[in-house]
């Protein structure tokens, strides 16, 4: 069993996951593999001191998708398990991820309940479709069952996907040893895997009654809004279509477009920091599409780089 993980500056959340594996009675064999994006928070050096851990270093931050690969190809288990560095991990939801695999062979993707720190679900499963890619409230209300489902389930629960922070799967799935699209450097490299298996009919499962923690955290710095942004399109562009990725860019500018709009005139209202701040970042927002729409961003065959 190989468990892999990128990391990019997250030295302590790193030094939590290894000393979880030091510890961790888990009945199968496995190995920790890191694949570094060029930190530079001392991350290295303690990868320096962890022989147990199979480390590669990569010159530059390569993204998720690529550096994830890297470390696939360099392991030789049956099973794999992605991870973020930001996760909280427990030793009988991995061992019953394991058993549910080991025994049921048509179920070639797995995952436990993903939760916040205070015990919400995440929305880490993917419900693909039309109606979800249009419909906002259409995804929401969906989104609200399932979690309502996941709460009183007595088995597991197939799903379309799953979401990137925690995929325990079969190795078979990596052909050359790569999943993720390297077309993708941040964002949405995980939307565009779950979504190409779903169409392969790869069979993905929840186990309602295991789960784990993932910390998450979100930037909201033009950069990473850009990067949000052209990986949005990019993604819809590969699996629905160039022509529904440009009818989601114009529904996008329309509905950010009102937001700023309302959030400008609130402001004139009152100057609550939570008005400026939600001003200010969808006047970020604004821009970025526009830039997106005059640069030609809807590009499948493009790669999304920073």
């Amino acid at each position: 069993m190989a468990f892999i993980t990128v990391n990019y500056n997250t030295r302590a959340l790193l030094e939590e996951l290894v000393t979880f594996f030091r510890n961790a009675a888990l009945p199968f064999s496995h190995t920790l593999v890191v694949v570094d994006n060029a930190s530079s928070d001392g991350s290295l050096e303690f990868l320096a001191t962890c022989q147990d851990v199979t480390t590669i270093a990569n010159d530059e931050n390569i993204g998720y998708g690529r550096a994830m690969n890297r470390g696939i190809a360099a392991s030789q288990s049956s099973y794999l398990c992605l991870m973020n560095t930001d996760v909280i991990l427990t030793a009988g939801a991995l061992t019953a991820l394991f058993e549910h695999c080991r025994n049921h062979a048509e179920v070639q993707v797995c995952t436990p309940v993903i939760r916040y720190g205070d015990g919400r679900i995440q929305g880490f499963f993917f419900k693909f479709g039309f109606p979800t890619l249009y419909l906002e409230l259409y995804k929401k209300l969906w989104n609200k069952r399932f979690k309502k489902q996941l709460v009183t389930a007595s088995e597991a629960i197939k799903v379309d996907g799953v979401a990137g922070a925690f995929i325990f799967c079969d190795r078979k799935l990596a052909q050359a040893g790569k999943l993720f699209d390297e077309d993708f450097f941040f964002y949405y490299e995980d939307t565009e895997l779950a979504h190409r298996l779903f169409k392969q009919g790869i069979r993905c499962e929840v186990l309602p009654h295991q789960s784990i923690i993932h910390i998450g955290g979100q930037s909201s710095s033009i950069r990473h809004i850009r990067l949000f942004y052209a990986s949005r399109y990019r993604y819809i562009a590969k699996q629905y279509g160039s022509r529904h990725a440009r009818c989601i860019f114009w529904q996008d500018r329309l509905r950010v477009g009102i937001k700023l709009i309302f959030y400008r005139c609130a402001a004139l209202i009152t100057g609550s920091e939570k008005i400026l701040y939600k001003r200010e970042s969808y006047t970020h927002v604004v821009q970025v599409l526009r830039e997106i729409g005059q640069n030609g961003g809807i590009n499948p065959a493009a790669g999304t780089r920073p």
